[in-house]
């Protein structure tokens, strides 16, 4: 299963490990900080890994890759729109708590 993370802060790490357990294939990486993102692939081995893209702009990672699912694991206020962006790409999400912000959104994530 094609896999990206969105978000390369403290939880993001049990994101990656949780991928890596199951056998996804990381693809890509996208937080706005780059040196989180390579401080995330260093922290599993993966840093040496030119295979795994790396983005600033997750909306630019959802156009250019295949994906299949993704994690969004970035500051709570963005969840919703970053998830809603995905869907609307195809792609599986898996959200940190919490999903969205109010209830609006997170019926729009439900539909």
């Amino acid at each position: 299963m094609k896999y990206a993370l969105i978000g390369c802060g403290r939880i993001a790490t049990n994101h990656v490990t949780a991928a890596v357990n199951n056998n996804l294939e990381i693809v890509a990486v996208c937080d706005v900080v780059p040196e989180k993102m390579e401080a995330i692939l260093e922290k599993h081995n993966l840093a040496d890994d030119k295979s795994i893209k790396r983005y600033t702009d997750y909306k630019k990672m959802l156009e250019e890759n295949d994906l299949e699912l993704v994690s969004i694991a970035t500051e709570s206020g963005k969840h919703a729109a970053i998830a809603l962006d995905a869907i609307d790409a195809g792609v599986n999400v898996i959200i940190e708590k919490p999903m969205s912000m109010n209830m609006a959104d997170a019926e729009e994530i439900i539909k």
